[in-house]
């Protein structure tokens, strides 16, 4: 209603989101459990005096309620300045764009995306170079991570940036796009490997990939993706390498329209943490979410994990998802990682099998209407033979409900 009262070159938008979540035995330690409420907040403006020149505005309240301390990102984050950028051209119809600031950048939700289901978000400033030409796509952006802090406006930290090419074509192979990339990080000071007096060291790391994914072709869809990563971190070299695929396919024109999926992963370990040479597969910035099942425990490093599932519509707005998971180590000498890249446990000798567990997911997501969306599920995970060796053992359980309104302007 404000809006409709506003010129049009002025436009507000909010959104808000609850979500209760909880866990039990946290880093696989009975007892270690939790439940708490998660609230986000989100004001945003934005400013489009001409067609071919905006500027966006986000403020953020992020917090939670009745969770055990302590208490800090991502989770905590008061009142931050979320997104201020402005942007030079259209992108809808503008075949160069310019965002210059605070900005979300998504390109690829493996390694360099948002990761929006963390209650503060993810945020860059940077400039990024948008490219549109028929079916030729360029984006070309140097950029820093945002820390988030608790309260108060964040900041990136100094030298630790990343640099990046990202090509897209369309319409090489029917209904499918093949798009390259390189990407380039720098950061001041990172751990090295157990070499005397020599703690961390300044990363220079490169990734080379490409990924290729289609849809609509008789019900088919499917999505293949190569990364290769080398540099140096101090002393040591890098030299790691992943891949993901999946297939799906759907009956859109039976009752529930099924869709039916299946995706495969592997991401390089350290063989040997004293030969000078980093091979655990740096995962960067992904979309955390998901990527290996809704409990969110491990992240794309030294893993293989299998997923079959299948999605059912009962209605047009409304989705119901389960899928299996089963997880094992790409190396038995290195550890088993969680999503920030974080180790969770690891056993040198390799003698704890590989075998990290399994995971049953279901859930549902529901769109009321185009302002109000909401849903509910629930992960297990079942500790195989490693993590029942290097922890103690016991079953992670992770049920959440969400709902999510939006109103006004989206600012992305």
């Amino acid at each position: 209603m404000l809006n409709d009262h506003l010129p049009k070159w002025i436009q507000f938008g909010v959104e808000e989101r609850f979500r209760f979540e909880g866990y039990t035995n946290s880093g696989f330690k009975p007892g270690n459990n939790d439940s708490y409420m998660l609230n986000r907040f989100r004001l945003g403006m934005i400013l489009k005096p001409v067609n071919w020149f905006t500027v966006y505005s986000q403020v953020q309240d992020a917090r939670p309620f009745l969770q055990k301390p302590p208490i800090g990102p991502p989770n905590e984050n008061r009142w931050d300045l979320k997104l201020a950028y402005a942007e030079i051209g259209n992108p809808e119809s503008s075949p160069i764009t310019v965002r210059v600031g605070r900005q979300e950048i998504d390109y690829n939700n493996t390694i360099i995306a948002n990761s929006e289901w963390r209650n503060q978000g993810r945020a860059y400033d940077g400039v990024v170079t948008n490219i549109h030409v028929d079916r030729f796509r360029v984006g070309l952006f140097a950029a820093s991570v945002v820390s988030p802090l608790a309260e108060g406006i964040s900041h990136h930290q100094e030298g630790n940036n990343i640099y990046g090419f990202y090509g897209g074509v369309d319409r090489v192979l029917p209904h499918s796009a093949i798009e390259p990339f390189v990407l380039w990080r720098v950061a001041p000071s990172v751990a090295v490997e157990d070499i005397p007096h020599v703690k961390t060291g300044h990363e220079s790391e490169e990734a080379y990939g490409f990924r290729v994914r289609g849809k609509e072709i008789k019900g088919l869809d499917y999505r293949t993706e190569f990364v290769w990563e080398r540099g140096s971190v101090g002393p040591n070299s890098i030299d790691a390498w992943a891949t993901t695929e999946g297939l799906g396919y759907s009956l859109s024109n039976i009752p529930l329209k099924p869709r039916f999926f299946t995706g495969y992963d592997w991401a390089s370990g350290d063989k040997n943490p004293k030969d000078g040479v980093r091979n655990t597969f740096d995962t960067m910035y992904p979309t955390a979410h998901d990527r290996f099942g809704i409990t969110d425990q491990f992240g794309w490093q030294n893993i293989i994990a299998g997923r079959v599932g299948g999605t059912l519509q009962p209605f047009n707005r409304w989705s119901v998802t389960a899928q299996y998971l089963d997880f094992w180590l790409a190396s038995d000498t290195d550890g088993i990682y969680n999503t920030s890249g974080g180790l969770i446990a690891r056993d040198t000798t390799g003698k704890s099998g590989s075998h990290v567990g399994t995971e049953f997911d279901i859930y549902t997501w529901y769109e009321i209407n185009r302002e109000v969306h909401a849903g509910v599920g629930i992960g297990h995970l079942f500790p195989g033979q490693f993590l029942a060796s290097v922890t103690k053992g016991a079953a992670y359980t992770y049920p959440y409900f969400a709902i999510e309104f939006l109103d006004g302007k989206r600012v992305h």
